[in-house]
């Protein structure tokens, strides 16, 4: 009597124990990829995560470099890793690209009441122009969270930078191939009866020389984000160039101007030997600068 007494007390903590190890179901996570985005929809999502690469770069590389997916879908929010790279968006290009997220959330019934949207690079700067322009449209997909990601958010500044940098005799050909490229693309676009610098203003979220930042008016009331990490010494020794060149530069100046011009709602998020690529190399311009774990808060802040 003792012994099966014994073998049903093992039976029971046998049957215990693999209950407790027993993992939770996964999340509910649907991938849909089209030519313009990758889609991570999660079931009954309450949030809508919309991120754009930096340049050169597609959802693919996101996926890699960026490492929230997981975390994110985890907490209910489904993510929109889109594929859509330009260095700025004029009238025709940012209407068409808001058409085709308003019908990927249409379409896949995603959420419209808490959208973030951002990204890396010239993504954050798609994402300023293209944020202001939904909400002045009154889009139903307008973000109330946007962010940015050591973005060139001031083209005139970029291209000042690059005519400088192409005046420059100690640089290797190879060094001087992207200043050449934006300048050349700057001087071909924007040159007509009037000045380069009235010409880009038109379509650069801002403008430090004169103080405009008209294009993301309408992202006033909303909250801000702005990622960077300030490197004195790396951008001297591997890019040389001095901090003034710098999107840091640029990034900080306008925190500045738009909290002096009564913005309560933009955070200057600074970091320090956060950036590396993914292969391990030092490079404050990068993904990694932003930590995913406070970032997930941010976007559940409400």
């Amino acid at each position: 009597m003792k012994r099966i007494l014994f073998i049903l007390l093992l039976i029971c903590i046998s049957c215990k124990e693999k209950k407790e190890d027993t993992p939770k179901d996964p999340v509910n996570v649907e991938i849909i990829s089209t030519e313009d985005y990758e889609l991570h929809k999660v079931k009954n999502s309450t949030k809508l995560l919309i991120v754009f690469p930096g340049g050169g770069t597609t959802s693919q590389e996101t996926k890699a470099d960026f490492k929230i997916l997981d975390k994110a879908t985890s907490q209910g929010i489904s993510v929109l890793l889109m594929n859509f790279g330009r260095l700025y968006l004029d009238e025709t290009t940012t209407t068409a690209l808001s058409s085709v997220l308003e019908k990927a959330v249409e379409d896949h019934q995603l959420p419209t009441d808490h959208i973030i949207m951002g990204g890396m690079s010239i993504g954050g700067s798609t994402s300023l122009m293209l944020a202001n322009h939904l909400h002045k449209s009154e889009s139903k997909i307008a973000p109330d969270k946007t962010f940015i990601i050591d973005s060139p958010i001031d083209l005139y500044a970029l291209y000042e930078s690059s005519n400088k940098d192409v005046q420059r005799t100690d640089f290797s050909e190879r060094r001087l191939a992207e200043p050449k490229f934006l300048v050349d693309l700057f001087e071909n676009n924007f040159k007509g009866e009037t000045t380069v610098l009235d010409n880009i203003q038109k379509v650069s979220p801002v403008t430090l020389k004169t103080d405009n930042f008209e294009n993301i008016n309408y992202l006033k009331n909303g909250s801000l984000r702005f990622y960077t990490e300030p490197d004195t010494l790396w951008l001297k020794e591997t890019r040389q160039v001095d901090f003034e060149s710098s999107n840091s530069y640029t990034i900080q100046k306008t925190a500045t101007l738009l909290n002096k011009s009564g913005w309560e709602n933009v955070e200057l998020i600074q970091t320090k030997n956060k950036g590396f690529l993914s292969d391990g190399t030092r490079n404050p311009h990068s993904w990694s600068i932003v930590d995913v774990d406070e970032f997930l808060k941010w976007i559940e802040k409400k």
